[in-house]
Parts: C-alpha cells; sequence; structure tokens
C-alpha cells in the first residue's frame, strides 16, 4: 500500500467550493433572532387586583441605554411588547408611585406576562421614611410555583410575632407588621409593610406552599425591598433551588433610632446555603395529610348489629332442637 505524504494538502479556494458548494464557505449574515411576544401586567402592591393604568414602561439593553420598546399600559394594567430572547432592563414609572427599574427581567418564551407590583409613594414624614415594604412576585406558567408565602418574624419576641397567610397581623403600642395582600393564585403580589418598625433584626423568607415538589427554584420568584420611597433592593431566585423555603436576603435590621437597613447576605454565606435556611421553630410545617381512623383492637371491637342478631337466631334454634330431643 502506497504511504501518503506527512504534508497537508492544500485546496484551492475554486477546488473547495466545487467539492462543498459555496454554502459552506460564504460568510453570510447571521440569522435573525425571532421576536417573541412579552406582556407586562402592573398592579398595586397593596390593593388585591387592582391594576396600575398608565404606567409608562421602557425597555432596554441589559446594562442600561437607549430604549428599544417602550410604551404605556392600558386599562387592563398590561402593556404589550415584540422583544428577541434575552435580559433586559426594565423601567416603570407611574405618578404617585415609586420608580422602580429591573435590572435582569428575562425574556425566554412566546407569550410571557412579567407580573410587576408598585408601591405607592409615601407621605414625605418621618415616620413615613422608616416604613418597610417587602414585595413578592413570581411566575405565571403551570409549571412554576402557584402559591409562593410571604413571611416575616418580628424581633419583639411576641408570640404572634411570625407574620404569614395564617397570622396576617402583628400590631403593639409602638410598631405593626402587616400582610397587605395574600395571593394564591400565581403571579402576586404578596406585600410585608412594617410600619414604625421596632429596633431589632426582622426575619423575611418566601415559602413554597403549592409544593412537594419544590418548584421555587424553577418560578420567576422576584422579592423587592422598598424603604420609605426608595427601592433599596431587588432579589431573584436562583435557577435550580431545589427548597420549599428562600431568603433572599439576610434581614432587615432596625437601628434603635428606627431607621431600616437592608442587609445582603455574602458570597460566602451564599456559598454555604445560608439563604436556604430558616430556623426549624419559624418555619410553619407542610400541610398535613389526614390521619387514618385508628382500628380497635380485635377483643375490643364490638361485633356489628347484623352479627348479634344472627347470634341470637342461631341460640334460639339450638335450644328448640335440645327441646324437641327430649
Amino acid at each position: 500500500m502506497p504511504r501518503v505524504s506527512g504534508r497537508k494538502l492544500a485546496l484551492s479556494s475554486a477546488a473547495l467550493l466545487t467539492l462543498v458548494g459555496p454554502a459552506a464557505v460564504a460568510d453570510g449574515p447571521p440569522a435573525p433572532t425571532p421576536a417573541l411576544t412579552v406582556r407586562f401586567e402592573l398592579n398595586d402592591a397593596q390593593v388585591k387586583g387592582r391594576a396600575l393604568e398608565g404606567v409608562a414602561v421602557s425597555v432596554a439593553a441589559a446594562g442600561g441605554g437607549a430604549a428599544i420598546a417602550s410604551g404605556r399600559t392600558a386599562a387592563g394594567g398590561r402593556w404589550t411588547a415584540r422583544l428577541p430572547a434575552g435580559t433586559y432592563e426594565v423601567s416603570y414609572r407611574l405618578e404617585g408611585y415609586v420608580p422602580y427599574t429591573s435590572g435582569a427581567t428575562e425574556v425566554r418564551e412566546d407569550g410571557q406576562l412579567v407580573t410587576v407590583s408598585l408601591s405607592r409613594l409615601l407621605e414625605a414624614t418621618e415616620s413615613g421614611g422608616h416604613e418597610v415594604r417587602i414585595i413578592l412576585n413570581w411566575g405565571s406558567r403551570p409549571d412554576q410555583v402557584r402559591d409562593a408565602d410571604s413571611h416575616l418574624a418580628c424581633p419583639c419576641g411576641a408570640r404572634e410575632g411570625h407574620v404569614f397567610y395564617r397570622s396576617r397581623t402583628h400590631e403593639a403600642a409602638d410598631h405593626k407588621v402587616e400582610l397587605d395582600v395574600d395571593d394564591t393564585d400565581w403571579g402576586g403580589p404578596e406585600t410585608i409593610t412594617l410600619a414604625r418598625p421596632a429596633p431589632g433584626t426582622y426575619l423575611y423568607w418566601v415559602h413554597d406552599y403549592s409544593g412537594p415538589p419544590a418548584r421555587l427554584g424553577a418560578s420567576d420568584v422576584v422579592v423587592r425591598v422598598v424603604i420609605g420611597s426608595q427601592e433599596a433592593g431587588e432579589f431573584r431566585i436562583f435557577k435550580g433551588v431545589a427548597r420549599r423555603a428562600w431568603r433572599p436576603f439576610r434581614a432587615i435590621e432596625v437601628s434603635p433610632d428606627g431607621q431600616p437597613a437592608l442587609i445582603r447576605f455574602t458570597e460566602d454565606e451564599i456559598a454555604e446555603a445560608a439563604d436556604l435556611t430558616v430556623p426549624p421553630e419559624l418555619q410553619p410545617p407542610d400541610e398535613p395529610s389526614p390521619a387514618p381512623a385508628p382500628v380497635p383492637a380485635e377483643s375490643s371491637a364490638p361485633l356489628p348489629p347484623v352479627l348479634v342478631l344472627l347470634a341470637l337466631v342461631v341460640v334460639v334454634l339450638i335450644l328448640k332442637a335440645r327441646r324437641r330431643r327430649r
């Protein structure tokens, strides 16, 4: 068998075109990315079912820049845009509400619904500047969590200081915590408000009430913190989280003079799964399944009435038979 030379064979461009055709080597423009229909739904963070008309929505590339799409919500609180798949910076503006800009809104599929809840501006008072609102929104697809619940533990130590869907208001002489909206059917919002917060550390977390299985990590869960009339932080759950509880931030820390501050987790704490840990005494148990009725022991189980009657008939027949024999 003849040996092949170790040298590389060089083909001329004409020979290559003859062998594989012009489409294989031509550097044509990339195929355009198809645009997807995205619906933005705006509602009030504290009034269940109140759609917000006239919200100015502006969409830009992630990181900012010129708007690539903009408009206002209609009477139903919705505005629709056509956008290629990707991550965007979206701003929302409406008079009387706290301005909000989301830096990581992900567009993935045609017909996607993005639900956003805006918080009303507070009066320019000292107490208003200390008020805290924690707003929870989540996805609306059937494969996502249907009912995500907000939980908050007050540092005052009161037994009813754990605020959630079963105990929606905790009020003392100097402070108040209230779950304003409890949404049980996708999207949200669920909003917890701290009015005149007591000094100390407030612990907040989200619980997947719909599970198991846990679906928080497959849902578009977003938590926002508003302090006074300023957006203090936006938190999105990590994809793939397989727990039913998630803490988006470490705490709301209130100073002795009543000034709240948002405390975030460090990267090391997140690496150690501190954001997935809730003290067991605070985490409510899953809804228990109805316990089966206890089965009494055979020795103490009463006979059914039919068997009792049948036994009496048998006894009577036996007595009659004995009398005949006599």
